[in-house]
């Protein structure tokens, strides 16, 4: 028995490194994962948020890569939004081969290159889904309302739209008022489009799919608390999410805070 013990407090904890932005879910998943005994080591391109991070340039592959392996780092997980508009911005030189041959631009392709890139150098880059299973969308109604039959229309016109536009990878999300489209998710990312449609109208539906093809390791529509107040706040009343594809977060206080303010959340 003593042995037994011994060999566990002797057995290596699993490392793994969280590339984290300032948003709930980076302060959610780090917080997840130290839970259970995993050591975590996160780094960023933004400071503040909820987890203590280390910063890096916009772009410093180089300085990225030196810091996974410094902490002997084989594992990595790309957590919350990586600003598609950074590429504009005044990034980092060693990004520039990652650039090279992207046209048009593609957040979507010059990840694929860093992840390639990493995979060369022995780091594997998880799927969002491995380390959130639990907080996959599933096929139902979450909150005490459902929809009406306006809102199921609307819904169903912004699945429609959103599997049209796909291609282009303009967004996940639409908002959709008694068939007229309101407001396509950009380069701005949900939040903001939420906060668009509401200057237009309200008893708005908002619809976010992961469509086809989407990468997992870095491509999974995920929503939380923030997201409803976000939508209460513009007015929106029906919230409608690709089931087995999005993640849910902190799904009881999301839930709660939908049947509070009379907003559906519905799994399709």
């Amino acid at each position: 028995m003593a042995e037994v013990k011994k060999e566990r407090e002797h057995t290596p904890k699993q490392i793994i490194g969280l590339f984290v932005s300032d948003n709930e879910l980076s302060g959610y998943v780090y917080k997840k994962l130290k839970d259970k005994g995993i050591n975590v080591f996160s780094f960023s391109f933004v400071s503040g948020g909820s987890v203590h991070t280390q910063v890096f340039q916009p772009g410093d592959i180089k300085g990225i890569l030196s810091y996974l392996k410094k902490q002997e780092i084989t594992k990595l997980a790309f957590i919350g939004r990586v600003p598609a508009e950074i590429v504009f911005k005044d990034i980092h030189s060693s990004s520039d081969i990652f650039l090279q041959g992207e046209e048009p631009l593609s957040g979507e392709g010059i990840l694929k290159k860093i992840i390639a890139f990493l995979e060369t150098e022995n780091i594997e880059v998880m799927p969002l889904t491995e380390i959130l299973q639990e907080e996959l969308a599933e096929k139902k109604t979450y909150t005490e309302t459902s929809l009406n039959k306006t809102e199921a229309n609307d819904v169903n016109t912004g699945v429609h739209l959103l599997s049209d536009i796909m291609k282009y990878r303009i967004g996940q999300s639409v908002a959709v008022k008694q068939g007229m489209i309101i407001a396509v998710e950009g380069v701005e990312g949900t939040d903001e489009m939420i906060r668009r449609a509401g200057m237009y109208c309200n008893a708005f539906a908002v619809v976010k799919t992961a469509g086809k093809d989407k990468d997992e390791r870095f491509d999974i529509p995920v929503i939380g608390p923030r997201t409803i107040e976000i939508l209460k706040e513009a007015g929106g009343r029906v919230l409608a999410i690709e089931a087995g594809k999005t993640i849910i977060f902190d799904i009881a206080k999301t839930i709660n805070l939908c049947n509070k303010n009379k907003i559906t959340l519905i799994g399709i």
